[in-house]
């Protein structure tokens, strides 16, 4: 009886193990409610959904990481798909270039309002989300931008596929996978890690604090435009609110992951299983016919359960700095 329960005990401890366990209960337990779900077109599909969502939830990860948040990278995919159906008309592929830039600029906008001028990152980030929210409605003139079917030979190379396995989900994947080795075989990646559990003690051992703050702002700025970009190529065109529901996705994935809000906790693997949870659930619900109104209830309290189950209690008046 007690080996019995010392396995339970490791199985439990196992964040890895207990994450696959749960993408398992998700997949048969959807499977039996329809078996359509467990198809290999609802597979491929899944890939293709996770993609926007999956960079998203990779470039908050390193921002959840030092113990911040970004609430601006719903609002930044969505301006940067804005820019992006606007361009696509007048320079063509070249139109994926000035939303990149400026996913950079913003994110390095949240970094130097966050590492520089000091202020708290929930505060800093709620008022670029507004900023960016505005400039996506200004420019698009407050309505839907789309372009014409001749212009879609620049967003087709969506639906090519390897199998099921469709080409955007391999380019996340080696994305994600250039972080993964950033996060373990690097300064910076050791350096999140250090803020993320002391911010203090890092800067004594030598961290450059202001510079892992800044460069995790960038990176995640970064990707939520690409996002946008995606979201863009997904639907061939843009609303100036696309990507404004992506951003409770985007967190849940990475605290449904494991990656605790108080920082020093989690990475990039825990995000590629947060991920993969999240759009699993996302896709079921439509799949047993749930609304979107539903479905941000149940992410909602997801999210809840999360921080709830992986927060230091020990240091509740230190959640997001």
């Amino acid at each position: 009886m007690s080996d019995a329960k010392t396995m339970i005990k490791k199985v439990i401890n196992n964040a890895i193990l207990v994450r696959l366990i749960a993408i398992a209960f998700i997949a048969l337990a959807f499977g039996a409610a329809n078996w359509n779900y467990l198809k290999f077109q609802n597979l491929g599909n899944l890939m293709t959904n996770i993609s926007p969502y999956f960079i998203m939830s990779i470039g908050i990860t390193f921002v959840l990481m030092i113990g911040s948040i970004d609430l601006s990278i719903g609002t930044m995919a969505s301006l940067s798909a804005v820019v992006t159906a606007l361009l696509l008309p007048k320079i063509g592929i070249w139109a994926f270039i000035p939303p990149i830039l400026l996913g950079i600029l913003g994110g390095a906008i949240n970094g130097f309002l966050i590492s520089k001028l000091k202020l708290p990152s929930f505060i800093a980030t709620l008022g670029t989300m507004g900023i960016w929210s505005s400039t996506a409605y200004w420019i698009s003139g407050n309505k839907a931008v789309t372009f014409s079917r001749e212009l879609w030979i620049y967003v087709d190379w969506f639906k090519i596929n390897f199998g099921i396995i469709p080409v955007v989900f391999i380019g996340c994947i080696i994305i994600w996978g250039i972080l993964y080795i950033i996060q373990n075989l690097t300064s910076f990646g050791k350096g999140v890690f250090a803020t993320g559990v002391n911010e203090r003690a890092a800067q004594v051992a030598g961290v450059n604090v202001v510079w892992i703050k800044m460069l995790a702002f960038t990176i995640s700025g970064l990707l939520s435009a690409l996002a946008g970009i995606l979201l863009v190529v997904k639907s061939k065109g843009a609303v100036p609110y696309s990507g404004d529901a992506m951003t409770l996705l985007a967190i849940t994935a990475v605290v449904l992951g494991g990656t605790a809000l108080e920082g020093g906790k989690g990475g990039m693997l825990f995000t590629l299983l947060g991920s993969a949870m999240v759009v699993m659930i996302q896709n079921g619900l439509n799949i047993v016919g749930i609304t979107t109104f539903y479905q941000d209830i149940v992410f909602g309290l997801l999210i809840i359960l999360a921080v709830f189950s992986s927060a230091d209690r020990s240091n509740r008046y230190v959640l997001v700095k």
